[in-house]
């Protein structure tokens, strides 16, 4: 029995990967809603994946390479039910700015049958987006409320 079909009949509990914007951002700001969204989920019986838990343990001077974040996310994606995705960005964000791995998680997630929940805007009304999105709300907390009903 796989791991999904054993967490589909209700034996193990579901994991939710978090995701959104790090590069580029204060750790602090990267991570402060994903520990929010931990104790909320934690709180309801999921698990959780949050990527900067492994940067806020070893502080500064963590760098993790192209090719090691790449591969985590395939990783973790492959052992999570549910992606929770924080898009809340600025209207119009600079090119090089874009957070391009989580862009790739969302596409990972959805060639994988996952569910994408995001919170945020500013993607929608793209039609790649509205392709792969689930379900999209203003705020975290309407997405964990939904998440926590519909998939718990």
């Amino acid at each position: 029995m796989t791991m999904h079909e054993r967490r589909a009949r209700g034996s193990e509990p579901r994991t939710v990967f978090l995701s959104g914007m790090i590069d580029g951002l204060p750790l602090e700001d990267a991570s402060t809603w994903r520990q929010r969204a931990s104790r909320v989920l934690e709180d309801a019986g999921f698990l959780t994946y949050d990527p900067t838990r492994v940067m806020r343990a070893a502080g500064a001077q963590y760098r993790a390479t192209p090719n090691e974040v790449f591969t985590n996310d395939c990783w973790h994606l492959a052992r999570s039910d549910v992606l929770l995705v924080n898009l809340t960005l600025p209207a119009t964000i600079e090119s090089q700015k874009a957070p391009f791995f989580t862009i790739g998680e969302m596409f990972l997630a959805h060639a994988a049958g996952l569910p994408i929940l995001v919170f945020g805007n500013c993607f929608r009304g793209r039609p790649g987006y509205e392709a792969i999105v689930t379900r999209d709300f203003d705020g975290l907390e309407p997405a964990l409320q939904y998440l926590i009903h519909h998939y718990a």
